[in-house]
């Protein structure tokens, strides 16, 4: 069967499609138009395609899939690790091409649409936390800048010490500032309403929050970036995978371990590290483990291997399909 290398771009894709004997075929370049996605879809029928993971390749994936064309998504920093020096859009699809027909094409992992919906959605509930956090941050600057003396409860409902102590000139800044914050709060609360229905509905994700120190949000984010957990063969696969695993440099008999790798998914490192922070602080044996861990590592490394042991004990959680047990 053929293949053929497809390099996606916002509003062209290049291809490059080779025979059984790695003769090419075809090399054209099409517009991301109705029409120009048609005439791809000429162009590639009755072979195997691959594209190289990115923002761009997604919509052009669900067409090609949606139209009965088997599709394979290359890892774009495995596919760079091999690639060679030269890079143009001709030369990437034709690289492509041939190492899908070597058999050497390192392979990504696509998550269907409702998946990547889940994903998009806890991105934004981080967003929009981010951008919370920022505002407040500014707003607490300016009223140092100022020396305004202003209530504990800076961010309420209650905004009658503008009037009050504010200057006439920083007092439009501030009241902008306030009610983006109020602007963000009602969104955020939007967003976790629907993460939490989500959640309702979604038996993985009922079983990890009831890990302590696991919210919805928490739970909905993981399960979402696992997407499955057969598709790990092992609990330190997905330890590797979240970008938890140490690195490891070893020599004849000598054996080194590093940081971690970090080279996994940065939300699931990210939200791990918060629900340990938070599973820590309660009465488990997530405690009596990090207490452990702190006296021998100090505190920064021993929540990373809670984290780390929170993610294995989610592994066997879905893999067996049970509820967490404290037992300590």
């Amino acid at each position: 069967m053929d293949s053929t290398g497809i390099d996606t771009h916002k509003d062209s894709v290049q291809v490059h499609r080779i025979d059984e004997t790695a003769n090419p075929v075809l090399r054209e370049r099409y517009p991301t138009t109705k029409q120009g996605l048609e005439k791809l879809l000429e162009g590639v029928r009755g072979s195997v395609c691959v594209l190289e993971a990115c923002t761009t390749s997604y919509p052009i994936y669900d067409f090609l899939v949606a139209n009965g064309v088997d599709v394979k998504v290359a890892h774009p920093l495995l596919l760079k690790s091999i690639s060679g020096l030269k890079k143009t859009d001709k030369v990437d699809a034709q690289r492509m091409a041939l190492m899908l027909k070597a058999g050497i094409i390192p392979l990504a992992h696509i998550p269907s649409q409702k998946v990547r919906m889940d994903r998009d959605l806890v991105r934004q509930h981080i967003s929009i936390v981010q951008q919370k956090t920022g505002e407040k941050n500014r707003v607490h600057a300016l009223l140092l800048r100022y020396r305004v003396s202003a209530p504990e409860n800076v961010f309420g409902e209650c905004r009658s010490w503008l009037d009050e102590s504010v200057p006439c000139e920083v007092r439009p800044v501030l009241e902008q500032s306030l009610e983006h914050i109020a602007c963000l709060q009602r969104m955020q609360y939007q967003v976790d309403k629907i993460i939490k229905q989500k959640v309702v509905l979604n038996p993985d994700a009922l079983l990890l929050i009831s890990i302590p120190g696991v919210s919805y949000f928490s739970g909905l984010l993981i399960v979402s970036f696992i997407d499955g957990v057969g598709r790990f063969g092992s609990a330190e696969q997905l330890v590797s995978y979240a970008g938890l695993a140490p690195r490891i440099h070893q020599s004849g008999e000598r054996t080194i371990l590093g940081s971690i790798s970090k080279q996994g998914i940065k939300e699931m490192r990210w939200v791990l590290t918060q629900c340990a922070w938070v599973a820590v602080r309660q009465k488990g044996k997530f405690r009596k483990f990090y207490f452990k861990k702190q006296r021998k590592i100090g505190k920064k490394k021993a929540i990373i291997a809670v984290a780390r042991k929170m993610l294995t004990a989610m592994f066997f959680m879905l893999k067996r399909r049970e509820e967490f047990m404290d037992a300590c």
